[in-house]
Formats: C-alpha cells, structure tokens, sequence
C-alpha cells in the first residue's frame, strides 16, 4: 500500500497526472513534459503520476517534493502501450486513497480515458493538456504506419472521438494562441487556459554563447526524423550556403524511411558537411547547444516545441520556417521567421546574414534570445497551473455521471491479454492472473 502525506487545504493540493508514455525518454516531447511536469508540480503539490510500466506497481520515489508513481502494465514496443486494465479494482483503491483534488491529463490515451470516467464518477474537476492541434491530432505521428492506421487517422470517427473526449473534460489547457484557436475551431465550448510549456531554463542560461569569431559556423537542429521536421529541406539550405558551415541533425527515426530518404539526399547532393548524430542522451543536449551558432528549424507543424524553445534559452539563435511555435517566438530579434513557401535559397540568405553580423550584434541576439523565453521556467508553469486547478476546483460542484469509455477499454484488455497469455508456451503461463484485491 502506498503511503501519503498529509493534505493541508490552502497549502497543497492533491494533483493526479495521467499519461501514456512510461518515461521521459518516450513519446518525444509530449512524454517529457508530462514526467517533468509531474516531478516540477510535486515541488508545491501531492502529486501522483500515473503511467505505463513493465508492471503494475506503486513505487515511492525518492525524489525533491511528493512525487509517488503508479504504473499500469503494459507490455509493448515502442510507444505503443496498452495498459493492462484488469488490475482495475487495484487501481481504484488507491486513487481512492490519495484522493486527488483534481486530475490532469497529458493526453487523451487509454490511461487518460479511464480516468476520465474515475473523475466523473467520483466529482472530481478533469483537466486536459493537448501536445498536438486536435484538427490535425493524426499528423503528428508516424506518416509510415500501416494504410488502416492512417485511414482511421483521417477518418471522421476519429475526430468524433477526440470532440467527445474534449466535451467531457471540465477545462483544457493551450499551450499558446495556435492551440487556443484550434480547439475552438474544431468545436470545443468548454474553459480554455493558456498555459505553455515549461523548462528547466536554469541549465539552458547558464551554457556559453558559440564564437561568433570562429570561421566555421555551426548549425544544429534536434527533432525526430519525420516528414513533419522537413531536415531535407535544410540540405538544400545547405547546398545553397556561401559562408563555411556544419549542420548538425539530432533525432531518432521516427520514419525510418523518411532518414533513408535523407542519408540518400546527402549522398545524391555530395554533402561533406552534415552529420546525422541520431538519437544523443537528453543530458547532452545543452553542451550541443553551447556549441551552435545557429539552430535551424524547416518543420512544417509544430505546438510548442521544446527543442525551439531549449536553443532560445542557451542564447542559439533560431531561423525557421514559419509555424505555430516560430510565429509564437521567434522574429528578427532572435534571429529569422520566413514564411512557410521560402525557398531554400532565401532561407540560406538569412542563416548566411546571422552567420556574418559583427560579434557585439551578434552576442546581442544571442542575449535577446535567452530573455524570449525567461517566462517559460518551470517555477512560472507550475504558479500558472495551479491557479488553473484553484479554478477548477473552487468551481460549482459537479454530478457524478456515468462512465462511458472504461468498461469497453476494461472489457477489450481482458480479452487481449488473455489470448497473449493462452498464446504462451504452457510451461512460460502463470497459473493465475486475476489481480488480487486491494
């Protein structure tokens, strides 16, 4: 059993965070937020994240604040995770007993989808977080999935879904304008609260600038390999550069074909001068950084990127192609916003201008950049939120209603996990997995 400490109302709240991704190494951005944003909460809060895992499994963890962690098992590869939900009964009994004042969650995956129906059962406010456009929710995965995969993401049953889930939320949080004007253009009525992202911004502000001095110019994007990202368009930028310069692209392959196109683009163009580093540890992220004279973006949709918003805050000047995160944060203080249609030769235009200003103007920029995004520290997200939760909270209290999505969700996981273990070898099959009781 899980132990809590003791709730004192005025002071702490109790504040469940709901997710589908086991890690902050998983899901790309929307993961990592999620799990920082649970650990940046519990320096205030109770907080409780919930979450995928190899096991179901409530741990203590010994981290600043009042983080616990309960994960639901959910054996899988990749990103794809599918909890386990017949330890249903278990999973009530102890959010019964932390008791959250309010849940949050990061997305609208099954964990988010049970909990919905737990929030609406027992009166509890239910707050979303949404990492992508709902209109455009497919685009921001996989563009390799499978034809049926891609057919339900366009499919109108797709969207009737994301529409019914946002309608049974009492409060949906946009991390900027863009998402604001998303949501209510793809219909949404409901209370919107704008609150962004949030970084650790004290690793970032304390990196030195790159030498603007230094004869060979370094450039640097982060971001997964996808069609979305556009890095092919940056070789063409590249291919048209008049000043010495390297790009640098981080990010795994999350179209592995897509990064076959680009190795094969490199080869094909004759480009000597680009790395593909692949996936580097999160930690090392910032020493990149420190490096970069210029951190490029072409991607063609993004919400709020952290990649954008990490190079502003080491004091990388950024020059990217228009989007909903460039147009929120970037202009020619910072470095350089062109429109979406730019050619590559414009776009190396303006890298070449930045590349070649005098050193003060340089370092100008650079310090311009830092101070863009200062609002943006966790302390500042965590302050914001919590006034979102005192809202919601202190809002006329709500009817239990019933649940519409968890017994279907606990019906299909029975099934499938019960023919994965019939499909195990006899002497691999536990002889019982019908969950204790709590």
């Amino acid at each position: 059993m899980v132990s809590f400490l003791a709730h004192e109302w005025g002071r702490t709240m109790r504040v469940l965070i709901v997710t589908t991704f086991p890690s902050a190494e998983s899901g790309g951005g929307m993961g990592r937020v999620a799990h920082e944003l649970a650990g940046a909460m519990a320096q205030a809060h109770e907080v409780l994240l919930l979450c995928p895992g190899k096991d179901t499994a409530a741990l203590e963890l010994s981290l600043p604040g009042r983080l616990r962690v309960v994960r639901v098992a959910a054996p899988g590869e990749g990103d794809v995770v599918l909890p386990d939900l017949r330890v249903e009964r278990r999973l009530r009994a102890v959010l019964g007993a932390f008791d959250p004042d309010v849940v949050h969650a990061q997305d609208f995956g099954i964990l988010a989808l049970w909990t919905q129906d737990w929030a609406r059962l027992t009166g509890r406010p239910f707050l979303a977080t949404l990492h992508c456009l709902p209109s455009r929710a497919a685009a921001f995965t996989s563009a390799e999935k499978t034809a049926f995969a891609r057919l339900m993401g366009r499919s109108p049953l797709f969207r009737a879904f994301i529409g019914l889930f946002l309608q049974r939320c009492d409060g949906v949080i946009a991390l900027n304008r863009a998402m604001e004007g998303d949501l209510r253009r793809f219909g949404y009525r409901g209370p919107i609260f704008r609150v962004p992202n949030g970084r650790d911004l004290r690793t970032y502000q304390s990196l030195s600038f790159a030498d603007p001095r230094e004869p060979e110019k370094r450039l640097l994007f982060v971001g997964a390999f996808a069609r979305r990202k556009n890095q092919g368009y940056l070789l063409e930028v590249l291919r048209h550069l008049r000043v010495p310069a390297r790009l640098e692209l981080i990010g795994g392959a999350l179209e592995p074909g897509y990064l076959a196109e680009v190795e094969e683009k490199i080869r094909a163009l004759g480009l000597t001068n680009v790395e593909i580093a692949g996936p580097v540890p999160y930690a090392e992220i910032p020493r990149r950084l420190e490096r970069a004279h210029l951190f490029l973006s072409a991607s063609r949709l993004e919400v709020q990127s952290l990649a954008v918003i990490e190079a502003l805050a080491s004091g990388t000047p950024v020059v990217g192609l228009s989007n909903e995160t460039i147009d929120e944060l970037v202009d020619d203080g910072v470095g350089k916003r062109l429109p979406p249609g730019a050619s590559p030769e414009d776009f190396a235009r303006e890298v070449e201008r930045i590349c070649t200003l005098p050193p003060e103007d340089y370092l100008r920029m650079c310090r311009a950049a830092r101070e863009r995004v200062r609002s943006l520290s966790w302390e500042s997200v965590v302050e914001q939120t919590t006034r979102v939760y005192q809202e919601l909270v202190a809002s006329s209290a709500r009817r239990r209603r019933a649940p519409l999505w968890s017994p279907w969700l606990v019906s299909a996981s029975a099934v499938r996990y019960s023919l994965r273990e019939f499909a195990r070898p006899p002497r691999t099959r536990r002889l019982s997995r019908t969950p204790r009781r709590a």
